[in-house]
C-alpha cells in the first residue's frame, strides 16, 4: 500500500491560496465573507474549525463520523457563546470548497500543519483542532486553540466525556471562554517582542497569564521574550517547565529544556534522552539530529520503552512506527530494527525511501553482516538509480564481504553507466590489488593515459610494483630463472612509472626499486657467470651493478636503512664481475 503524501497535499493548499482567496474576498472586500449572508464584524477574530480527528466511520457513506459531528457542535456552540463583534466562525460551506479543491476529505481531521496552511488561505486568525471517540458511555472529545501565525502558540482546552457530543463540546467551549482571556496580553506581548521591547513584552505576557492561569499561548510568548532579553537561563527554564506541565506537546519549551541539560553538562543524561524522544514525536524533522544525540548517550536504551509505549497507545501510526525503527537503530537492537523495517515497508511501500535503504544497510554493516548490507544497498540503488551513495555503498560492502568479483562487476557497471561513484578508478585498482590480479598496473596506466591526474593512482602503481619486487626477491631462493624474468618485467614497468611519479617520495620509491631490482639482477648474473666462466653473463652482472649504484642513492629517502647494504652488494657484484672478465680470455 502506498502512503498518501501529505506534503504534496500541503503544496496543493499552498498553491490554491493564489487562486481561491481572491474569489472569497470578492464577497466581502477586506474580510472573508459568508455564504449564509452573515459577514464578520470589523474587529472580530476569524476562527476556523475543521473536522476533528476520529476513528474511521464503519459506514462512511451514511455516517460522516463522530469527528465531523464534534466539529459541527463546536462551530454552533462557539457562535452561541461569543458575540459577533468578538468572534466570527467560518461556516462549513466556506471551508469545504477549499478542502475539496486540494483533494482533502471534508469529514476527516487534518494534521496541524495542514490546518495551518488552510487557516492561512482562509485568513483565519485562529483555528480549533480536536479529536473525538465513542466510549462505552457516550463520547470523549478534546480540543486545542491554535494561533494561525504559529502552531507553537497552542492552548489545550482539555478533555471532556459525556453521553452526547454536544454536552462534551459544551465543556470545552466553556474552557475556551476562559482561555481566550490571555489573548489580549499575548497579542501585545507578540507585538512588543517584534519591536524588541522585551521588558514590555514580558509584562504583557504576565498580564495574559494572570487573566488565565493555565495560559500556554501567553507563556510561550513569555518564554521567547525572556530568552531574547538575555534573562538568566534558570528563569527561562522555569517558564519552559511550567509550560510543559500545562502542555506536554510544547516543542518550544522542550527545546529550551533540552538545551539546559546540555549546558548543565548533562549532554548524555537520561533526562535529555527522554526530552529528545518527546521532541521527535512532535516534529519528525528533528529526528536525524536527535537520533545521533541519543545514540551517543550513556543509556540510549531508555528511549525504547517510551516509544514502544507510544506505539501501543497509537497503533498503526506511521510516524511513530518510523520513529521506533530509528530508535531501535540508535540503541543497536539491530535484529528488532530489521524486523520492524520490513514490517514498515510491507505496510507502506512509500516508506522504502533512500533513508530506509541507507539506514538499514548501515545497520547491517554495524552488525557485521556485510552481505546483507550490500544486498540492501543494491535493492535501494535499483529503486533509486541516481543515488550515488547507495551505489558506492553496495560496492564497499561487497568488498568487505570478500565478494571481490561481484564488487568489480558492480563497479565496472557503474562506470559504464556513468554513475559518478566517488574515486571509482582508485576503487577499481584497490579491488584488483586485493584480487591479486596482474591487471593492476595496466589498469592504472590506462587511467593515467585517459587523463587521470590523482596522486593515489600513481601511488597504487608504485605500491603494486613494490609488492611485485618483494615477491620476486623471495622467489630468488627457489626459482632463479623465474625471478630473473620477473625483475626484468618490473624494471620495464619502473621506467614507465618514473615518467609519471611525482617529485619527492614517489620519485624516491621508483629510484629505490630501480636500484634494488638492478642490484638483485647483478647478483643473479654474477652467481651464474662464475661457474659458467661466461663473459656475457659477467658483463650483464657489471652493467646491472653499475645501474644499481646509480639509482640507489636517490632512493635513500624512501628506504634509508636498506640502501647502504644494497650499495655494498652492488659494489661487490661489480668487483666480482670485473675480476672475472679480466680472467677470461674471451673478455680481453
Amino acid at each position: 500500500m502506498a502512503r498518501y503524501n501529505m506534503a504534496t497535499r500541503r503544496l496543493g493548499l499552498t498553491a490554491l491560496a493564489a487562486l481561491a482567496v481572491p474569489a472569497v474576498l470578492a464577497a466581502q472586500p477586506g474580510r472573508v465573507g459568508s455564504l449564509n449572508n452573515r459577514a464578520p464584524e470589523k474587529d472580530a477574530s476569524l476562527v476556523m474549525i475543521t473536522s476533528f480527528k476520529a476513528p474511521t466511520s464503519e459506514n462512511p457513506l451514511k455516517d460522516k463520523g463522530i469527528g465531523y459531528l464534534a466539529a459541527e457542535e463546536m462551530r454552533k456552540k462557539v457562535e452561541d457563546a461569543f458575540p459577533a463583534k468578538q468572534i466570527y466562525v467560518f461556516p462549513v460551506d466556506r471551508i469545504n470548497p477549499q478542502l475539496q479543491a486540494s483533494n482533502f476529505s471534508t469529514t476527516e481531521g487534518l494534521t496541524i500543519h495542514d490546518a495551518k496552511q488552510l487557516a492561512i488561505i482562509m485568513r483565519a486568525d485562529e483555528f480549533i483542532q480536536g479529536s473525538a471517540t465513542r466510549t462505552a458511555t457516550g463520547v470523549k472529545v478534546e480540543a486545542d486553540l491554535v494561533l494561525s501565525r504559529d502552531i507553537n502558540a497552542l492552548q489545550p482546552l482539555g478533555v471532556a466525556e459525556a453521553p452526547r457530543v454536544g454536552d462534551a463540546v459544551a465543556v470545552l467551549v466553556k474552557e475556551l471562554k476562559e482561555a481566550r482571556k490571555q489573548l489580549d496580553g499575548e497579542k501585545k506581548c507578540y507585538a512588543a517582542a517584534r519591536d524588541q521591547k522585551f521588558d514590555a513584552a514580558i509584562q504583557f505576557a504576565k498580564d495574559g497569564i494572570a487573566a488565565y492561569p493555565k495560559a500556554t499561548i501567553a507563556r510561550a510568548c513569555l518564554l521567547n521574550s525572556l530568552y531574547s532579553s538575555k534573562a538568566p537561563m534558570a528563569d527561562v527554564v522555569k517558564v519552559a517547565q511550567d509550560l510543559v506541565a500545562l502542555d506536554p506537546r510544547s516543542l518550544t519549551a522542550l527545546k529550551f529544556i533540552a538545551q539546559s541539560y546540555r549546558d548543565g553538562g548533562e549532554s548524555k543524561s537520561d533526562s535529555l534522552v527522554i526530552t529528545l524522544v518527546r521532541m521527535m514525536q512532535l516534529d519528525p524533522s528533528l529526528q536525524a539530529e536527535a537520533i545521533t544525540e541519543i545514540a551517543g548517550a550513556k543509556n540510549p536504551a531508555i528511549a525504547r520503552p517510551i516509544i514502544d509505549s507510544a506505539v501501543v497507545q497509537n497503533p498503526g501510526d506511521p510516524e511513530l512506527l518510523v520513529l521506533r525503527w530509528k530508535i531501535l537503530g540508535a540503541v543497536k537492537d539491530y535484529k528488532e530494527m530489521f524486523k520492524a523495517g520490513k514490517e514498515l515497508v510491507r505496510l507502506d511501500t512509500a516508506l522504502a525511501d533512500t533513508t530506509y535503504f541507507e539506514s538499514t544497510a548501515n545497520a547491517y554493516a554495524a552488525d557485521s553482516n556485510f552481505v546483507e548490507a550490500a544486498a540492501t544497498a543494491g535493492q535501494g540503488f535499483k529503486k533509486f538509480p541516481t543515488d550515488v551513495y547507495l551505489a558506492a555503498y553496495e560496492i564497499q560492502m561487497l568488498v568487505k564481504a570478500g565478494q571481490l568479483e561481484q564488487a568489480l562487476e558492480k563497479l565496472n557497471g557503474a562506470i559504464a553507466a556513468k554513475v559518478p561513484v566517488p574515486n571509482a578508478g582508485t576503487q577499481k585498482l584497490l579491488i584488483l590489488q586485493q584480487m591479486k590480479s596482474p591487471l593492476v598496473v595496466s589498469a592504472a596506466k590506462e587511467m593515467l593515459t585517459a587523463g587521470d591526474t590523482t596522486f593515489n593512482v600513481r601511488q597504487i602503481i608504485l605500491n603494486e610494483l613494490q609488492t611485485q619486487y618483494t615477491t620476486t626477491a623471495a622467489l630468488m631462493k627457489t626459482d632463479v630463472a623465474a625471478a630473473t624474468d620477473s625483475f626484468t618485467v618490473i624494471l620495464t614497468s619502473l621506467k614507465e612509472a618514473d615518467a609519471f611519479a611525482r617529485p619527492g617520495p614517489q620519485k624516491a620509491q621508483v629510484a629505490f626499486l630501480m636500484g634494488a631490482s638492478n642490484t638483485n639482477l647483478a647478483g643473479i648474473k654474477a652467481q651464474l657467470a662464475g661457474p659458467a666462466k661466461s663473459c656475457a653473463l659477467a658483463k650483464e652482472a657489471r652493467a646491472y651493478a653499475l645501474a644499481g649504484m646509480t639509482y640507489l642513492p636517490a632512493g635513500a629517502a624512501f628506504a634509508p636503512a636498506a640502501v647502504a647494504p644494497m650499495m655494498a652488494n652492488a659494489g661487490q657484484y661489480d668487483s666480482f664481475a670485473d675480476q672475472l672478465m679480466k680472467s677470461l680470455p674471451a673478455c680481453k
